[in-house]
């Protein structure tokens, strides 16, 4: 049975827009925000901000976060501009979508932080919801500022909601002030969320472990580059241990026993945060199956596959043979829709393609229906972290090999080798963070903030293996142009990133 979700709120009442269009005649404070049910409809439109109307996922972070990890192939050539670095300013498939929905969604928060805090309900019960879904637009808010200082550095930061474009077209704040901002809103959200788990009707949503899980991976990404503030890796440690001490309780979170269902089961116990999808209500699912799906894996009559890109064959023999990871993040053989089994590296599955990917898989949708939600955060992130920080404080310890290990062990691969010195667990953390998290739109967020952008360009097959572009690493590769159109209509922003 297909799912139905809190989403349907907004099914007919959020079109698919341009930013410029974005001023707010969607919901009017003069009929809206009276009693929480219509504040519950606006906080819904921010999430719809993300949802598939605008590709934030299928097409945006996919080429931005997932492509350039060096483990990536891509058979669709403006994929491969985000591996190699040979994209521009001026790319009008994946840089849009990445920042029109953010922004989208940072402006609905606005309007909704701004019309519900002067307010007060008189019901207790609506008064309470009117608070907590002020600090869920905080939340929602920091998340997306979040994306965007990682991909783009300097950023507009709105706070406020605007009436007119020129009130839209605000200068570039500096990187730590966006963090700033970034922190005191998810300190909000951390103290005023409900502490447990929400309800059928709200599932998905955030709770206050949530926000101190994202307020950890702020503080731990402060920590490298381009920032690297010495404060924030015990801060990371401090708030991730919060987390950590709520598992397995309804305040919390746990490490499901099976990889599979950890990553197939919507809403289990180990999503700190996903962006739900719907096949059940039109325009609320994901393209996801579609637009990554494997060559003629699905019924012919849906019309859907087309098999972007995938995974290196040496990321694939990277994997302990047990590793259960491998086969629910790549599928390397499969039967198609006609009886053939297809595999890797033949001439009906060129290698040129890559292993195609196997997670969001939904079979029986057709375009852009799927069901799958769009994973944002898991908690055996949270125990890799965990892992991490440790052992840059504390070395390798025994604590460190214990989270490191116990997502390991879950997946059936073989135990972390003993006896690692602190660099060493360092790079193996790493590798690891490819195996359990890809396509989970963590990639390049990690290898910046580790300041590997030199390696991965180095390694990339996009770059040195089919149609090799061999380009020159540059510093100016450690962030993503800001799309041209922003500049050239912003009269507040004068030039965009250097190098682009």
């Amino acid at each position: 049975m297909k799912k139905l979700k809190y989403i349907i709120l907004l099914a007919c009442l959020v079109a698919c827009s341009d930013l410029e269009e974005q001023v707010y005649s969607e919901i009017s404070p003069s009929n809206f925000y009276r009693n929480a049910d219509e504040a519950e409809v606006a906080t819904t439109a921010i999430y719809n901000s993300y949802n598939r109307a605008v590709s934030l996922f299928d097409f945006g972070l996919a080429s931005m976060a997932v492509m350039p990890s060096p483990k990536m192939i891509a058979r669709v050539p403006w994929r491969r501009i985000w591996g190699n670095y040979t994209t521009s300013a001026s790319d009008a498939t994946s840089l849009p979508r990445v920042w029109d929905p953010l922004y989208q969604g940072i402006f609905r928060a606005n309007v909704l932080i701004a019309e519900l805090e002067p307010r007060e309900f008189e019901d207790e019960a609506e008064e309470t919801k009117r608070k907590e879904l002020i600090v869920e637009a905080k939340f929602l808010r920091a998340w997306s500022f979040f994306n965007l200082v990682q991909l783009f550095g300097d950023v507009p930061l709105p706070l406020a909601p605007t009436t007119n474009v020129e009130e839209a077209q605000l200068p570039r704040t500096p990187i730590p002030d966006v963090y700033k901002q970034i922190i005191l809103d998810l300190q909000d959200a951390e103290n005023g969320l409900p502490s447990d788990k929400r309800g059928q009707t709200e599932i998905g949503r955030p709770i206050q472990a949530t926000a101190k899980f994202l307020l950890a991976k702020v503080y731990l990404t402060m920590a490298g580059f381009p920032l690297q503030d010495p404060t924030t890796m015990a801060l990371a440690q401090t708030k991730l241990q919060e987390v950590i001490n709520l598992e397995g309780t309804s305040k919390g979170y746990s490490l499901l026993s099976s990889y599979e269902d950890a990553i197939r089961i919507d809403n289990n116990d180990e999503r700190i945060f996903a962006i739900q999808q719907t096949q059940s209500v039109e325009g609320q699912g994901t393209a996801f199956g579609h637009v990554w799906g494997a060559r003629n894996r699905f019924d012919p009559a849906l019309g859907i596959g087309q098999f972007h890109g995938g995974y290196s064959q040496a990321f694939y023999d990277s994997f302990d043979e047990t590793d259960e990871r491998r086969d629910v993040t790549m599928i390397y053989s499969y039967e198609d829709n006609t009886g053939n089994i297809l595999t890797y590296n033949t001439p009906q599955y060129l290698e040129r393609w890559g292993i195609f990917p196997n997670k969001y898989v939904d079979l029986d949708q057709s375009c852009c229906d799927g069901d799958p939600d769009m994973i944002v955060y898991r908690y055996s992130d949270a125990l890799l972290m965990a892992a991490e920080i440790e052992n840059s404080l504390n070395g390798p310890t025994e604590t460190a090999y214990g989270y490191l290990n116990r997502v390991r062990t879950r997946a059936f691969a073989n135990p972390a080798p003993a006896g690692m010195t602190q660099a060493q667990f360092s790079e193996y953390i790493y590798e690891e963070r490819f195996k359990e998290l890809s396509f989970e739109f963590q990639e390049v967020y990690d290898i910046r903030r580790l300041g590997k952008v030199e390696e991965a360009l180095s390694q990339h097959p996009e770059n040195i293996t089919f149609e090799p572009t061999n380009t020159t690493y540059s510093p100016n590769f450690n962030l993503w142009p800001m799309p041209t159109s922003e500049v050239q209509s912003n009269p507040n922003i004068t030039s965009n990133n250097p190098g682009w």
